[in-house]
């Protein structure tokens, strides 16, 4: 798919979701309403190829459709470092320095579906999600010494990125408006990253990565 047919299909979904939840939302809570908002930090764990931690921060918007099925979107905002940059085009780093890892953020703006389950104003409840997000990725260039005292100067191309997501998670209602949730997570992200060492022309590609991790979210419905 390329970067147009990506941020087409962001659009469309972002189009048709008000009249969906216009058409197909009642109210599921007489004294708090449709709407929720939430604030959530989040976690994700990769195999180092290229992150190894993943932190974030996000707010988080769903609309309680009939039957406990829900309707949202997500704006999520990520720092992290790209694990051994170098080695990924061909460069060992001097083993007697700290080796060095690129700085890397990335803007995710997601969209997703899913199902509550034992809906309470005060006590536990369940739910899971389905979805798919359009990622913006910056990732800094890098500079260093090899082991052979070669300096090297990598660069990065980072194509927007669509990522799979699905969450299963708990929530704790405190009153029938606020709530805490936790949601354990798991995605896939399909990448479009060229790496270039600009002194060596040397070059290395990144398509996918698939993380696991967890969200907590403060949450409040009206």
């Amino acid at each position: 798919m390329t970067g147009h047919g990506k941020v087409r299909l962001i659009a469309i979904f972002a189009a048709i979701f008000p009249f969906v939840a216009t058409a197909q939302g009642q109210d599921y809570e007489a004294d708090t309403g449709n709407f929720e908002l939430g604030l959530r930090a989040n976690v994700l764990l990769g195999d180092g190829v290229p992150a190894n931690d993943i932190l974030g921060v996000g707010v988080m918007g769903r609309y309680h459709l009939s039957n406990g099925w829900f309707a949202g979107v997500t704006l999520d905002a990520y720092e992290y470092d790209y694990e051994h940059a170098a080695r990924m085009v061909g460069i060992e780093q001097d083993p007697d320095a700290k080796e060095i890892d690129a700085a890397a953020s990335n803007t995710v703006l997601g969209g997703f579906i899913g199902r509550l389950y034992g809906k309470t104003d005060k006590g536990f409840d369940w739910f899971w999600s389905a979805g798919a997000g359009l990622g913006f990725a910056d990732i800094d260039d890098l500079s260093g010494t090899s082991s052979t005292g070669e300096p090297f100067t990598i660069s990065y191309d980072a194509g927007n990125e669509i990522h799979l997501m699905g969450t299963l998670g708990t929530s704790y209602h405190f009153s029938p408006s606020w709530s805490a949730s936790f949601a354990a997570r798991v995605e896939h992200h399909f990448m479009d990253v060229k790496i270039t060492d600009v002194v060596s022309g040397a070059t290395g590609t990144l398509d996918s990565q698939s993380p696991l991790g967890a969200y907590l979210s403060l949450d409040y419905q009206f």
